[in-house]
C-alpha cells in the first residue's frame, strides 16, 4: 500500500500518508501482510521489470518457464536487455531510482533471484498461453512502450517482443 506519485499529488501527502500508514498498521496487527510504498507507482515499475521480461518471453520463447528460459544465454541476455529498457523508462517516468525488487537492484541481481530459486517460476502470462485465454501485453508491455514514446526513451527490445506477443496471440484466440 501506499501513495501514487506523491510528488504531484494535489492532497496533502503528509496526512494521506499517516492514514495509509494506520492502516497498515491495523491490517498487520490482523494478521494481513502488506508491503507499504512511499511510491506506488515506482514499486509497480519495479515488478514490471520481471513481468515485461520473464512473462512475455517465456511465450515468445515457445512455452519456457524461467529456470529454462536462463538456461540459454541467448535468451537470458534478452530477459537482461528487457530489464535494462525497463528501468531506464521506469526511472524516466517516476524522476528517480526504483526501488529494489524481493531485496534485490539492477537486471543482474533481479535475475540471479530468479536462477537461485529452489521453485521453477511458470510466468502467469505464460499460464495464459497454454490455456489459450487473452494475455496483459497491453499492461505488460503496449502501456510501457507508450510511454517510452511520450519520454523520447529507446526500448527497441520490448516493441520486438510486443509485436512477437500479439502475432502468438492472434495465432490461437482466432
Amino acid at each position: 500500500m501506499g501513495l501514487f506519485s506523491p510528488k504531484t499529488a494535489s492532497y496533502d501527502v503528509d496526512q494521506v500518508m499517516a492514514r495509509v500508514k494506520d492502516l497498515c498498521q491495523v491490517w498487520g496487527e490482523h494478521g494481513v501482510v502488506y508491503k507499504f510504498a512511499e511510491d506506488i507507482q515506482k514499486s509497480r515499475w519495479a515488478k514490471l521489470v520481471w513481468n515485461a521480461s520473464f512473462n512475455t518471453v517465456s511465450v515468445v520463447s515457445g512455452g519456457n518457464d524461467t529456470q529454462e528460459m536462463l538456461k540459454n544465454p541467448n535468451c537470458k541476455a534478452l530477459i537482461r536487455s528487457m530489464m535494462v529498457e525497463v528501468y531506464k523508462l521506469g526511472e524516466t517516468v517516476t524522476g528517480g531510482e526504483l526501488p529494489a525488487l524481493n531485496g534485490r537492484t539492477g537486471p543482474d541481481h533481479v535475475i540471479e533471484d530468479t536462477e537461485t530459486r529452489t521453485v521453477t517460476v511458470i510466468p502467469s502470462m505464460l499460464m495464459d498461453f497454454r490455456g489459450k485465454r487473452p494475455m496483459e501485453h497491453a499492461v505488460i508491455l503496449r502501456n510501457p512502450i507508450e510511454l517510452a514514446k511520450k519520454h523520447g526513451v529507446e526500448v527497441p527490445h520490448l516493441e520486438t517482443v510486443y509485436a512477437l506477443l500479439t502475432m502468438v496471440e492472434k495465432g490461437y484466440m482466432q
